[in-house]
């Protein structure tokens, strides 16, 4: 095997190599490492036909096939990854970027070595056994070392939500950090000083804490933005109690009303008024009354709230709730609370495929100085479970459960789903 073969195989397994450490944090798809090997045949030959073809005698020839290396990889390498994790198609080409410029980082490294080994006297047999080994096992303490550092830290709450500005800012830097790898070729091949080699490989470590630090900046101004949508929506929920108790008043004094009129209709005789009609009045009634009475008025008014909510849309809402254990809460926050909770429960029975599954269990009660609130709910399609509204109503229950002390445990029963909130009892 020639050392040219040997230099393209080597360069192949280590794109394929990073391209793999940023795959392995990510959701993968099905059949995932069948998909990833795969990808390794067409690396090999792509490696074979542009990597010796890269080995000019002038440097701008070198940087311009470098270039047309960089793109054909990055696409490559682009869609393994789009292949092979449950990404989109930005996030797999920044993700891309990031495997190049570390596979030439990783080559780079064992070129320079090796040229040390040069310089003194000891030149390396690179067809030796020992020497193939040797590189194997640098190259896989490198990448885990990659992978702890720097994949794993990337991507925000497992994936990438990467914008156009952010994609075309990597991919220049890539072109950047590339050109000095030609320069750094062609620096070698004329034996150029070492202190020529060292500003070529500082200059390219900038590239890359460059980069490293755009893709914190993008992902804190995500956060920013993330943050700020769930202030907005818990603001809006907590001055969303005061119109819920009026609603819910003005819904109990009709009723009351109508009760009264029902009882004056059935002093009338019979002629007057058909019996029929006064018990399907007083139904129409009773589904209206759905005023609970748990000890708290803010639990009462969320109780009613909802009830009407899940009567309406067929699911059976079953209570049992002392309210006069959470007079420690603010009453927006515990409005917030139980209506995010019981919105994302009644989310998920409506997606229930049974009508005898719809339904909603809520216990509210004190264990051993604890308050104890405990939902279940049907579980939800796995394709639903991590919906944007699901996101947002489950961020804003843990933001209250910190904020009085509490812990939240979220658990799936068999075809159900519990939340499971403890608070420490205050007086």
């Amino acid at each position: 095997m020639t050392a040219t073969l040997l230099n393209s195989l080597l360069r192949a397994l280590l794109r394929w190599g990073a391209a793999l450490v940023f795959c392995l944090p990510l959701r993968h798809r099905p059949h995932f490492w069948a998909r990833a090997c795969g990808m390794l045949l067409p690396l090999l030959l792509l490696a074979q036909l542009l990597d010796p073809l890269a080995q000019s005698t002038t440097l701008w020839q070198q940087q311009l096939l470098l270039l047309v290396l960089y793109v054909s990889f990055f696409a490559l390498l682009g869609g393994m990854i789009y292949l092979c994790t449950d990404i989109n198609k930005k996030g797999a080409l920044y993700c891309a970027v990031w495997s190049l410029l570390i596979a030439q980082c990783a080559y780079e490294s064992w070129c320079f070595l090796e040229l040390q080994f040069i310089r003194y006297g000891h030149p390396l047999n690179m067809a030796s056994p020992w020497a193939v080994l040797v590189q194997l096992l640098s190259g896989a303490v490198f990448f885990a070392a990659v992978y702890i550092l720097l994949a794993r830290q990337l991507p925000y709450k497992g994936d990438y939500h990467i914008g156009p500005r952010q994609l075309f800012s990597a991919f220049f830097i890539g072109i950047l950090f590339m050109v000095q790898a030609a320069v750094l070729d062609n620096a070698r091949a004329e034996h150029t000083p070492l202190s020529l080699t060292v500003t070529i490989l500082i200059g390219q470590f900038y590239f890359i804490t460059l980069l490293y630090f755009q893709s914190e900046l993008f992902k804190k101004s995500a956060m920013e933005k993330e943050m700020n949508e769930l202030n907005l929506l818990y603001e809006r929920q907590r001055q969303q109690y005061q119109v819920a108790r009026q609603n819910v008043q003005i819904i109990n004094k009709r009723c009351h009303e109508l009760k009264v009129q029902i009882a004056n209709l059935r002093k009338l005789s019979p002629e007057a008024v058909p019996q029929e009609r006064i018990d399907e009045a007083e139904r129409a009634a009773r589904l209206y009354d759905a005023n609970r009475n748990t000890g708290n008025e803010v639990l009462d008014v969320v109780l009613t709230e909802k009830s009407l909510l899940c009567e309406s849309r067929g699911i059976q809402l079953n209570a049992v709730a002392n309210g006069s254990c959470l007079g420690f809460f603010e009453a927006g926050d515990l409005y917030a609370l139980f209506a995010n909770a019981l919105d994302h429960a009644v989310e998920s029975a409506v997606q229930a495929s049974r009508p005898e599954c719809r339904v909603i269990d809520l216990l509210v009660c004190v264990r051993q100085g604890f308050v104890v609130v405990n939902i279940i709910s049907p579980l939800r399609p796995p394709e639903q479970q991590a919906n944007r509204s699901a996101q947002y109503e489950l961020k804003v229950i843990r933001r209250i459960v910190q904020k009085y002390k509490g812990t939240l445990t979220l658990e799936e029963q068999g075809e159900f789903f519990a939340e499971k909130i403890i608070f420490p009892l205050q007086k």
